[in-house]
């Protein structure tokens, strides 16, 4: 595994668009997220191509509080007084699912985290399909603890296309957040 870099663009754009729905990023916005040194964004290639891909933003207070409703006290507590990442999106190969890859690739990413001591937590949103939530499992092995459920957090704020509701989203999340 190691940090995105602009020639991984085109494969990120297409796994992620792939997975979760048309348009779900484009190449200049990807771009923008990788050329930003704040943020993190990591991938995985394996014989087939890229296998996996996953992003944490570098993101102010009002904007975790914003899109995840995170109270400000919670955020204060919690961020410790350093900066937050918010965990934008894990992705993986059709191929490669199930075989531990994502979870694979947080275990050693959190840790250079820690060890950098410039963030001092992450917070995630993941969907919550037929009353599960499928990244559960992930979530618990890196230690990311539920904060709360979210009713159709993406549906006022894009237009992009998802690929489990068949048009604009209308997936309740669940919020996470693991301290570093």
């Amino acid at each position: 595994m190691r940090r995105a870099t602009r020639a991984d663009i085109p494969a990120i754009v297409s796994l992620t668009c792939e997975c979760f729905g048309e348009n779900y990023t484009f190449d200049e916005e990807m771009q923008g997220f990788i050329d930003d040194e704040r943020n993190r964004v990591y991938v995985e290639y394996d014989d087939k191509g890229l296998c996996g891909a996953f992003m944490m933003l570098a993101e102010d207070k009002d904007s975790i509080s914003e899109s995840m409703e995170v109270t400000s006290d919670d955020y204060d507590r919690l961020s410790r007084g350093k900066p937050c990442l918010h965990h934008k999106f894990c992705v993986v190969r059709e191929d490669r699912r199930k075989d531990g890859l994502m979870t694979a690739m947080l275990q050693e990413a959190i840790p250079d985290l820690e060890n950098e001591g410039i963030y001092g937590a992450i917070f995630a949103q993941t969907w919550i399909l037929n009353n599960e939530i499928p990244m559960a499992r992930v979530c618990d092995r890196i230690g990311y603890k539920q904060y709360k459920r979210q009713f159709r957090p993406w549906y006022g704020i894009t237009d992009r296309y998802c690929n489990i509701c068949k048009g604009r989203c209308k997936c309740d999340a669940m919020v996470y957040y693991r301290q570093l």
